[in-house]
């Protein structure tokens, strides 16, 4: 034990011991945590997954509302003009789908003389059925990471380099391995201990790392396949719409003109007040 708390090498090893378990159990946490969702991402592999569920879990309500808008211009519900604005037809076939028909519905209640774009429906209000429909029923998966674990290790990093630093102080044990070096060389070797455990912290998945990748690459064909029935025209004018149009910019403030009078010409400032004469003496009547 005494070599664990004393010696120079102990000391490194104790604390680089100490980051290990740290991240083992950190490890542990995150496969006990997922075990249900591992269990929902078999489950989805193995089974038919909905293309406006499978689009969701891909990219989000917008590629859901991408993938809804193809399916009900496929099914006859809704027809699309070539600069991708979205009417209604009164006709196709029925929808099963709770999020489909309650899409065609809101489509179907746009006022007279008016088209939808596909960038409403993630924002406008009178979609909210979809969304809140879509959101009910996707699976309860979270297909990217929390990125708590990642922060959470390289912290752990900094905080046990900072202790073995202290602890090598408290213990005035000499440098490692270099036993007739300066102790302040101890300051080098907490440095390499960093960068020995930065490196692994570095590899816990960031906040926007995709957890799921057989899930992602499951959900990629089913959306495709999806789409892939309308024709390469008509899905890129449903596309071309997806990103809302920037506002044109303001127009110019007219500019201020300003009268400038010449001081040559003004006759105020040789006003004879004691004369009782109007004009001043300007020159505009001689004087006289």
């Amino acid at each position: 034990m005494d070599w664990w708390l004393t010696d120079s090498e102990g000391i490194v090893a104790f604390w680089l011991l100490i980051f290990a378990v740290c991240n083992g159990l950190r490890g542990a946490y995150c496969w006990f945590r997922d075990k249900e969702e591992r269990r929902v991402v078999e489950s989805l592999l193995a089974s038919e997954l909905h293309p406006v569920r499978a689009s969701f879990l891909l990219g989000g309500m917008a590629e859901a509302a991408e993938t809804a808008v193809c399916m009900l211009v496929d099914d006859g519900v809704v027809k699309v003009s070539r600069t991708g604005e979205l009417r209604p037809t009164h006709r196709g076939r029925k929808q099963t789908d709770r999020a489909l028909r309650a899409l065609a519905e809101a489509i179907r209640a746009t006022p007279a003389g008016t088209t939808t774009e596909l960038h409403e429906i993630p924002a406008e209000a009178r979609f909210t059925p979809f969304r809140e429909r879509v959101e009910r029923d996707a699976p309860p998966v979270h297909p990217t990471a929390s990125g708590k674990s990642q922060s959470l290790m390289l912290a752990t990093s900094m905080l046990t380099t900072f202790a073995m630093g202290v602890h090598a102080g408290g213990a005035m044990a000499p440098t490692p391995f270099f036993p007739d070096a300066h102790r302040m060389s101890w300051l080098y070797v907490c440095m390499a201990a960093w960068v020995a455990q930065w490196a692994p912290a570095c590899l816990w998945p960031s906040e926007k790392r995709r957890r799921w990748k057989a899930l992602d690459t499951f959900c990629k064909d089913v959306t495709e396949t999806a789409r892939a029935a309308l024709p390469d025209s008509t899905r890129q004018a449903i596309a071309h719409t997806k990103e809302r149009p920037k506002p044109p910019p303001p127009p110019p403030r007219p500019a201020r003109h300003h009268t400038h009078t010449d001081s040559g010409a003004s006759c105020g400032a040789g006003i004879d007040t004691d004369s009782g004469s109007t004009c001043g003496g300007c020159g505009g009547c001689g004087g006289e």
